[in-house]
């Protein structure tokens, strides 16, 4: 009787993070509209999903698993994009690391803290040029688009989740990771130069040549 309440608790954990996620991305985007910050919204999203408790994982399903994963990167993109836009650099860099710090994981063993003795016969060159980022300028990005609005932007990572989450190739996943680190890398390089710490932004520079050097080298998908 016990497991199978914990096991209704952690559904309806499930249920209302999704909820409270959606409601929050709504009212990030009123905000928006009315020129209002929406940073502490988006920041009260992250902190839910990063608080979620590790226990209840066990009684989700892959699918629900992976949403929450999707959720959690697309939720501190969005946050540190709004940072980028409001030009507030010292939330800049700290949610640019939280989201580097999600990234490498979902990048795995292509990571640049995995081991170097790479056998992954399943990433593919065509990642060289999807990695590619601007020096010069950190991309535009709606910094409201949560991963929930899953009808008006299908193609968002959460999105690809729920439509694909019982089908994935786990070594898509991690090609997908490395591309998107090394974007978040760039946006950190930025973030540095327009910081005035030039030895910082170098060092992203090298990161983002080591990543792309790895993803060139690794036997391609046959």
């Amino acid at each position: 009787m016990s497991t199978h309440s914990s096991f209704e608790q952690d559904q309806q954990l499930f249920a209302d993070t999704l909820l409270k996620i959606q409601i929050h991305s709504a009212l990030a985007k009123e905000h928006v509209q009315n020129k209002k910050s929406p940073l502490p919204l988006l920041a009260q999203s992250c902190s839910i999903l990063d608080n979620l408790p590790q226990s209840a994982s066990p009684h989700w399903t892959d699918a629900q698993r992976l949403l929450i994963s999707s959720l959690k990167i697309d939720t501190w993109i969005a946050f540190s994009d709004a940072c980028i836009q409001s030009k507030d650099w010292i939330q800049a860099e700290a949610s640019l690391q939280r989201l580097c710090t999600l990234l490498e994981i979902a990048a795995g063993p292509l990571s640049l803290r995995a081991k170097k003795n790479l056998s992954n016969k399943h990433v593919s060159n065509r990642n060289k040029a999807d990695a590619s980022t601007s020096h010069s300028s950190i991309p535009a990005a709606d910094p409201v688009l949560l991963p929930l609005d899953l009808e008006t932007n299908p193609s968002t990572p959460a999105a690809l989740s729920v439509l694909k989450a019982l089908d994935t190739d786990p070594a898509e996943e991690q090609r997908q990771g490395a591309t998107m680190l090394i974007e978040t890398w760039g946006k950190m390089r930025q973030v540095y130069e327009n910081m005035g710490k030039m030895d910082m932004a170098n060092n992203f520079t090298k990161r983002i040549e080591k990543m792309r050097d790895r993803l060139k080298d690794v036997v391609p998908k046959v």
